[in-house]
């Protein structure tokens, strides 16, 4: 028999449901507990959903209760620990999975950053179903099935941040979530007035909380946000002065120059020169 060729290192790097297990029963008095540190094949990421009863799961966070209908999103190699223990009154059901591949615990930890590692779905989130799912899919026969799997699990991460997104949302009161929308996309030709009309607040209670938040009023803070940017793109790139202020968020190319030569004493083109010849 052919000796079996082993996975090209490019189907290797792709994201991949590694392992999985849907109703796992684990009872009050076995034991059950992790200390993620001490286990092996670090950056592993481990997906683990309360079907009943409930777990503990603990991190620089601190130690809470994932219950049934929450999650716990986490990665071996790190410092963190779950289980299970004696006191609790049932035994625990769990599905999970266990994820791998390049660059996929950056994706997870800024997620975790955003929304912490314990975050809830719900009994009938469309989210559960997918885990089954993904690990129907993770036999992959051949290249392109591999490439589907990974398109897949990327998805599934995507929608889960959607998800988390849209709860805490949901939680946060209008004036932050419209600060929110402001911090997160600087480039945007906002008009500040249409943003706090979206999300039922006044601008002037916008602009005060924003600058609390942010250190400066949104006008000055988002355009310094855009001339960072095309300061940025006038170093590193050849684009058109055109192209670069399409892209840092000015409205044309006259008002970009205005405001880097304000900031640098120089037109955009000179900076670039500037910049060329210092890295020469």
């Amino acid at each position: 028999m052919a000796a079996r060729k082993p996975p090209s290192p490019a189907l290797e790097t792709l994201w991949r449901v590694r392992a999985f297990q849907f109703g796992q029963v684990v009872e009050p008095s076995s034991g059950w507990s992790f200390e993620n540190r001490e286990r092996g094949l670090s950056g592993v990421v481990i997906f683990q959903y309360a079907v009943r009863g409930k777990m503990w799961y603990r991190d620089a966070r601190g130690e809470r209760d994932v219950p049934p209908g929450w999650a716990a999103l986490f990665a071996l190699g790190e410092s963190s620990a779950y289980g299970i223990k004696p006191e609790y009154a049932e035994p625990f059901v769990t599905n999970h999975l266990s994820l791998m591949g390049a660059g996929l615990l950056e994706h997870v930890n800024l997620l975790r950053a955003r929304f912490g590692s314990v975050f809830h779905l719900g009994e009938d989130h469309p989210l559960v179903e997918m885990m089954r799912s993904l690990a129907d899919q993770s036999r992959p026969r051949t290249a392109a099935d591999a490439a589907l799997h990974a398109s897949a699990l990327y998805a599934y991460l995507l929608r889960l941040y959607t998800h988390l997104d849209e709860q805490w949302a949901r939680e946060k009161p209008p004036v932050e979530r419209a600060v929110e929308e402001l911090l997160r996309h600087p480039l945007h030709p906002w008009s500040l007035k249409e943003v706090a009309v979206r999300h039922g607040c006044s601008r002037e209670h916008l602009t005060r909380v924003f600058a609390q938040r942010a250190g400066a009023p949104p006008a000055e803070y988002l355009t310094r946000a855009k001339l960072r940017k095309a300061l940025e793109l006038l170093r590193e790139t050849t684009l058109p002065v055109a192209a670069v202020a399409e892209q840092s968020g000015f409205t044309n190319k006259h008002t970009l120059a205005r405001w880097v030569r304000g900031e640098t004493g120089r037109a955009p083109g000179d900076y670039r020169r500037k910049g060329a010849l210092a890295s020469a």
